[in-house]
């Protein structure tokens, strides 16, 4: 069943209705007036009538919010390998495809669970070579 808007927004201001009138002035809910959020008691049954109004928005699966991902053009798990090969790590990649910092792992994730990734999902980091004493810079 899907609602019209009139009722969606009906259905909106009786459940906020419900919070103003009766939560708001709930012991257990006591805070701050600017404050929008409450918690919902379990066992109230002011709490058991706002889950089930709330349950009539929830009628359709929700799907993701954001659109698919336009890998940019060569952004490719070989161009990417080379990348790594010669020491660039994955966030200098992301910079230079002019994306988030993590964009190239999480890229890196998805394509390993296409099976299309295999190896490490970061760059070999370069070895820092320490010196073996006592650690605390005292000589022997």
């Amino acid at each position: 069943m899907k609602l019209t808007r009139e009722e969606r927004i009906q259905l909106t201001y009786q459940i906020g209705d419900i919070i103003e009138q009766k939560c708001r002035r709930c012991y257990y809910n006591r805070s701050d007036d600017a404050s929008f959020s409450i918690s919902i008691c379990a066992n109230c049954p002011t709490g058991q009538e706002l889950r089930q109004l709330g349950r009539y928005f929830d009628t359709e699966p929700r799907q993701r919010a954001g659109k698919p991902g336009n890998i940019p053009d060569g952004l490719t798990p070989a161009h990417v390998r080379e990348l790594n090969d010669q020491g660039i790590p994955d966030k200098e990649i992301s910079i230079l495809f002019e994306r988030s910092p993590s964009y190239v792992s999480k890229l890196k994730n998805k394509w390993r669970k296409q099976g299309v990734w295999e190896g490490p999902n970061r760059a070999p980091k370069k070895s820092k070579k320490r010196k073996r004493g006592s650690g605390n810079g005292e000589s022997d």
